[in-house]
């Protein structure tokens, strides 16, 4: 027969050999707020501003941010050209706004009427060029954009 002393034994020795089982596991520990004492129980405020509402300003300033870069990147900017049918030749020719201001400053410095005129042809370029280096110092990238606009112009 079982006794109540021998049935707690049993269980004392149940409980004994599953303690290493115990000590294994983590512990878990649920505590409500009604089992704390009343000044713990003060619950703290959320955050005033959602996590949605943060990744919307986020992306919205992210989409201006990009929109910005994109306008000034593909924007034509003004050059200070002496008439439109420069611009026109330019702009046909795929010249970029570092050569056409290039072309421009060198028609100017060798007194052409128009700055078209260096478009008529390799003599015409050549001798404007030469003529404007009298008058204007040109640097060392300089020389190779005339070589670059004299191919692009000429070379077809």
């Amino acid at each position: 027969m079982s006794s109540p002393s021998n049935v707690v034994f049993m269980q004392t020795l149940q409980i004994l050999s599953d303690f290493d089982t115990a000590h294994s596991m983590p512990l878990m520990n649920v505590t409500r707020m009604t089992d704390l004492a009343p000044q713990y129980q003060a619950v703290t405020e959320d955050s005033s501003l959602p996590i949605a509402l943060i990744a919307g300003i986020v992306l919205v300033l992210a989409a201006i941010a990009g929109g910005m870069i994109w306008y000034y990147r593909t924007r034509e900017p003004e050059v200070p050209t002496s008439d439109a049918v420069t611009m026109d030749l330019c702009r046909a020719h795929g010249l970029s706004i570092y050569h056409r201001g290039l072309i421009d400053r060198l028609a100017v410095a060798a007194e052409l009427p128009h700055t078209a005129e260096m478009f008529l042809s390799p003599a015409h370029f050549d001798a404007a060029i030469e003529k404007a280096k009298n008058a204007v110092r040109l640097r060392r990238h300089h020389h190779a954009w005339l070589g670059e606009i004299r191919r692009t112009l000429f070379d077809a």
